[in-house]
């Protein structure tokens, strides 16, 4: 979903010397001097890639910086550009700079005359007015910055196909560039309008869907809809939302509606809509929860693990895939398994024998120092990928169990047998909760066993959930 990748991917980067334009290095590509970000290697390394598409794909040099000069901002931005130009990574003069002052409150974006054709002052003035502004007023500048990076992209695809820029607005030319006054910080609540929109209890999964598809479509930002869940109601509060979002996620759902499917957990309180995991990897899953007698969309639950990559693939956030009401959605992918970027790849069974185990794991013995083999526990030998062990509970080979259960009917120390009895004695589709030791070195996760015994080996107890198939 468009707007949930805006909203929730917040970009983090050091300061950099507002001087040195390094076409060898993408460690400039966003220069903060307003220490608007804070340093954060994983999302550093996620927008690198975007940007490096950019650059890789259609050579564009695109570049943000971010400032308190007390100057002008128009001759601040052309002689940062300039000095870009001098020294780009683009091969063919194609680069974009966008300059954001938070002391003045105003934005500008410069485009070199390469990318003019492509980049028309309408375009920029679209994406400043209906989509840096709200962000701007909300105090969300760095999702501005990947939303304004995500747009660039789009247009630089739509433009290879050929295809005219035509702004839904009267757009006016600003000229070689364009610049808006920010509002940063003052909130337009003004925006968050729009008719409440019923889920009937007749609705099912796709009913409600189509609804969303309609509110979409008519640029809605009403955060208090019906068909949402109480916990995504509380997500739009929060969030931004503009037409830019909107019209992009329309963009996206109306091809993916027509091969829409429906999966049920066995709760009847959760479902997922959703297309071909592997071939249709831009149609985004959707989850749905019934509250109060009739399926509301769980957008809430999406935000917090579904990622995008910079061609708009989803994938799953692997550190967040299973927590909190996330795992009940976990039984709409029994047979894929994930691979280290959390993108999901069908499992073909071919040893039938993995048909008799109901959580499709097996156990290695081990024993602690003056313990009986008798008394042997577990540590995870093989969780078969697409498993409910490995889908529903994320084990992952090496894991030790260490305990399962929750509240007075926790048990520690627990040996194999009873944590085959344990797993085995949860009804179909309720909560199982089991405690592990996971290994790491230096902050890595030990995937040999050998590992274990070295001295460095760092132990961390995860407590590990998931729904019973």
């Amino acid at each position: 979903m468009r707007y949930i990748i805006i909203c929730l991917t917040i970009l983090f980067f050091t300061g950099c010397d507002l001087t040195k334009w390094d076409n060898n290095s993408t460690e400039n590509i966003i220069i903060d001097d307003a220490h608007i970000f804070i340093s954060n290697d994983k999302i550093i390394k996620q927008y690198k890639k975007f940007n490096q598409h950019l650059l890789n794909d259609f050579d564009i040099d695109f570049r943000t910086i971010i400032t308190m000069d007390d100057g002008d901002i128009d001759l601040f931005a052309n002689k940062k550009f300039e000095k870009l130009q001098k020294n780009s990574r683009s091969h063919s003069g194609k680069a974009i700079l966008m300059v954001v002052n938070v002391l003045q409150d105003k934005v500008r974006l410069e485009v070199s005359m390469a990318l003019e054709p492509v980049y028309t002052d309408a375009f920029v003035s679209y994406i400043e007015r209906k989509g840096f502004v709200p962000y701007f007023r909300n105090n969300t500048i760095a999702d501005a910055i990947y939303m304004a990076t995500e747009l660039i992209s789009d247009r630089a695809y739509d433009a290879k196909k050929g295809k005219e820029f035509m702004p839904p607005m009267k757009s006016k030319s600003i000229g070689a560039g364009a610049k808006t006054r920010a509002n940063i910080g003052k909130n337009n609540l003004s925006e968050k309008k729009g008719k409440n929109v019923i889920a009937l209890s007749s609705d099912t999964p796709m009913d409600v869907l189509k609804k969303y598809l309609l509110v979409l479509k008519a640029h809605n930002t009403n955060p208090n809809l019906d068909i949402y869940t109480d916990a995504t109601k509380k997500f739009f509060a929060k969030h931004t939302v503009t037409k830019i979002n909107q019209d992009n996620e329309v963009r996206f759902l109306t091809p993916c509606m027509d091969s829409k499917k429906v999966k049920y957990a066995v709760d009847n309180i959760h479902a997922v809509a959703f297309n071909d995991f592997e071939k249709e990897r831009k149609c985004t899953p959707h989850f749905f929860k019934k509250e109060k007698g009739a399926w509301k969309l769980d957008i809430a639950t999406m935000a917090q693990i579904l990622r995008f990559n910079s061609t708009m693939d989803w994938h799953f956030d692997m550190d967040n895939r299973l927590k909190g009401e996330a795992m009940y959605y976990a039984f709409a992918f029994d047979g894929y398994f994930f691979d280290g970027n959390g993108y999901p790849h069908k499992y073909i069974v071919k040893d039938k024998k993995w048909d008799k185990y109901r959580w499709k794991y097996n156990c290695g013995d081990y024993i602690h120092p003056n313990e009986r083999w008798e008394d042997a526990h577990c540590w995870i030998k093989y969780a078969l990928p697409g498993g409910p062990a490995d889908v529903r509970l994320g084990l992952e080979g090496l894991d030790k169990i260490y305990g399962f259960g929750e509240g007075a009917n926790r048990k520690m120390g627990v040996t194999t047998d009873e944590l085959i009895d344990y797993l085995n004695s949860i009804p179909s589709g309720k909560v199982a909760t089991v405690i592990v030791e996971h290994y790491y070195i230096n902050g890595k996760e030990v995937h040999r066993f050998d590992d274990i015994l070295k001295p460095n080996v760092e132990v961390r107890y995860e407590i590990k959930q998931g729904i019973a198939p």
